[in-house]
C-alpha cells in the first residue's frame, strides 16, 4: 500500500509538472521602439476689430487661455494676435462703439473663423471661436 501511494503521487507531481510547464508563454524576443514625440505646430490666433469708432466704445476680449482683458478703445482699426503650440484654440471678442459700425474677425492661421459687422448707432459685435 505504501509504494502505491507513492507511485501515485509521483504520477501525479509529473503530471502536475508537465501542465505548468506546457501553460507557459513562450518568452518574447520583440522590443518595442521608443515612442516619437507629437509633432506641434504652431498656431496663430489673430484678433481684429474694424469700423467707425464715433465718441469711442469698449472691448473685451478672451486670449487662448481663457483669460478676458478690456480695452477702451479710442481708434480703430484694433488688433491682436497670440500664437500656441495647443492642439486646440478659442478665443472670443466683443465690442461696442459709440459710432455707427462695427465688425470683428476672428483668424485662425489667416483663416476666418468668425465674423460679424453690426451698422446701427452704438453698434455691438460679437466673434467666438469654439475649437480651432
Amino acid at each position: 500500500m505504501p509504494l502505491v501511494a507513492v507511485v501515485a503521487l509521483a504520477v501525479g507531481a509529473l503530471g502536475m509538472w508537465k501542465v505548468h510547464e506546457s501553460s507557459n508563454p513562450p518568452p518574447v524576443i520583440t522590443v518595442n521602439q521608443p515612442a516619437a514625440p507629437p509633432e506641434f505646430s504652431i498656431k496663430r490666433l489673430t484678433y481684429e476689430l474694424f469700423g467707425s469708432i464715433g465718441q469711442g466704445g469698449m472691448l473685451v476680449w478672451v486670449d487662448i487661455d481663457g483669460h478676458p482683458h478690456q480695452v477702451d478703445l479710442t481708434t480703430l482699426p484694433w488688433s491682436h494676435t497670440e500664437a500656441t503650440t495647443l492642439t486646440v484654440v478659442s478665443g472670443s471678442i466683443s465690442a461696442q462703439v459709440h459710432g455707427g459700425q462695427v465688425g470683428c474677425r476672428l483668424r485662425v492661421n489667416g483663416i476666418v473663423r468668425a465674423e460679424q459687422t453690426d451698422s446701427h448707432q452704438d453698434a455691438h459685435v460679437f466673434c467666438l471661436v469654439k475649437s480651432a
